[in-house]
């Protein structure tokens, strides 16, 4: 086994639950609730075949003699362009948060309800979105210039995966305070699933657990990749054609997970040039000529 059939496991799983959730949506939800009318076969099907796809993929990345044992430095231009448009719309919709999240701590709930708690969060993950960015936009210096910037300094490494933290705890917040409908679980295991993506991310970066952290990006990046995209693109999609957006998560959340998993896939899949069992040092690319 080996990366070549990890990637087949993702793409199969994509091409038959990205169909159905579009169905879902567009056939079956009815738009004043949110709710499924009718979808239990078809979430059945999503399910199942969601948690068979992580499985495989975990397996895979377990028993594989060829995951990169380590990371040195990748120059690949199209994950230095995703890296970066990740960035910016993280950027953009972390600015745009403070301002809102800033209304709304001195703000009140239809209910009555204080709605300081959610709002100092959402402050926090915002401050923490623009740190995030900027870590973002070094690792796409990194991947242009074949360079490992980030791996020199562990702390900003992990300013993704915080900012992921802070993202979990305010969805938690607002969801259990609304009826649940399955989008909002969906959203919810998209952003757990990136946020075990960016750690390992952090850890591969730093030289930390070499060839552990390299099975994690795979066994973490391809589920986080599959599920963003199963979240975002339907969603995104329906807020184009005017429709009912299901869920509670932001529209400009969804597009920066959309964004940051073709980063994903386009970082796995310029990771598959790293050799299997490679040292886990940082080394330049004038050591590695």
């Amino acid at each position: 086994m080996s990366m070549k059939h990890a990637w087949l496991v993702f793409l199969v799983a994509l091409v038959v639950v990205l169909p159905v959730r579009l169905y879902q949506l567009f056939a079956l939800m009815e738009e004043d609730t949110g709710f499924l009318n009718g979808g239990t076969a078809t979430t059945a099907v999503l399910v199942v075949v969601l948690l068979l796809a992580f499985a495989a993929i975990v397996v895979i990345s377990k028993g594989s003699k060829r995951m990169p044992a380590g990371y040195t430095p990748l120059r690949s231009i199209p994950t230095a362009v995703l890296s970066g448009l990740t960035g910016a719309l993280l950027l953009v919709n972390s600015v745009s948060n403070i301002f809102i999240y800033s209304v709304q701590i001195n703000g009140t709930a239809p209910s009555g309800e204080s709605t300081t708690p959610a709002g100092v969060i959402g402050l926090a993950m915002a401050i923490v979105g623009i740190l995030a960015a900027f870590a973002i936009f070094l690792a796409a210096y990194g991947f242009a210039t074949g360079t490992n910037p980030v791996g020199e300094h562990p702390l900003v490494a992990l300013l993704p995966a915080v900012w992921g933290c802070i993202c979990l705890v305010l969805l938690f917040i607002s969801y259990t305070a609304v009826v649940n409908v399955s989008e909002n679980v969906y959203d919810m295991f998209a952003v757990v699933l990136l946020l075990l993506f960016l750690f390992a991310q952090a850890k591969f970066f730093t030289g930390m657990e070499g060839e552990k952290s390299g099975r994690m990006l795979v066994a973490t990046g391809l589920p986080a990749a599959l599920l963003a995209l199963l979240t975002s693109v339907p969603t995104l999609l329906m807020a184009v054609l005017g429709r009912t957006v299901p869920g509670l998560f932001p529209a400009g959340l969804h597009l920066v997970n959309l964004c940051m998993a073709c980063y994903i896939l386009s970082f796995l899949s310029a990771a598959r040039k790293l050799p299997a069992g490679v040292s886990a040092a940082i080394r330049t690319p004038e050591e590695e000529n």
